[in-house]
């Protein structure tokens, strides 16, 4: 059971992270998050001395969740089963929202890598964490020689997630899955070869 104070940092959390998610880290003011969770100033500040710490706070909340879903998503027979299941449920996320915001750490490596140190070593491991989990799944089917032709697990591995941020990107802009749907497709096709 959560105690009062905990209930108030995770309500905190969850609304700074719908405000990020849809306004950026820097055209969300503490007035705006105040407003959001009903906390008052002081409470806010005495949860999050600073609204970069909110923002690393809400990034590390987030990487939590997601590497849970990573893991938990990774089923299957074979790898492009894993891999493609592991993109569904990345799709049914951004489904939930209406491809309203699409992917906070797409968004934050846009706006914060290049401002925020601290910002762009969490988005980094966020983005290696999840590379890594889909080479070792192609290497386990394909082995360490890459896909026979020219595409190393490796490469195979970062074009899946910037595909599938591409197509996460594409939803948002357009508000509908197809372009989602369209790039698992193209991940589906390259990592058959």
């Amino acid at each position: 059971m959560q105690t009062k104070g905990q209930e108030t940092r995770n309500h905190i959390l969850k609304e700074s992270r719908r405000l990020f998610t849809l306004q950026g880290f820097h055209n969300t003011s503490i007035s705006e998050i105040i407003a959001a969770t009903g906390v008052k100033k002081g409470n806010l500040y005495y949860h999050f001395p600073s609204k970069e710490e909110l923002g690393l706070a809400v990034l590390l909340d987030v990487q939590h969740e997601f590497f849970d879903i990573l893991e938990h998503s990774m089923v299957g027979d074979n790898a492009v089963e894993r891999i493609l299941h592991s993109c569904n449920s990345i799709m049914v996320l951004m489904e939930e929202t209406d491809f309203v915001g699409g992917c906070l750490f797409g968004n934050t490596a846009l706006e914060m890598t290049d401002l925020s140190s601290r910002f762009g070593k969490v988005v980094r491991e966020v983005f290696s964490h999840w590379i890594q989990l889909i080479e070792q799944e192609l290497r386990q089917d394909v082995g360490s020689n890459g896909n026979g032709k020219t595409l190393s697990p490796e490469t195979l591995a970062i074009a899946v997630v910037a595909i599938l941020e591409g197509g996460i990107m594409l939803s948002r802009v357009y508000q509908d899955k197809k372009s989602l749907e369209a790039c698992i497709r193209a991940i589906e096709g390259l990592i058959r070869i």
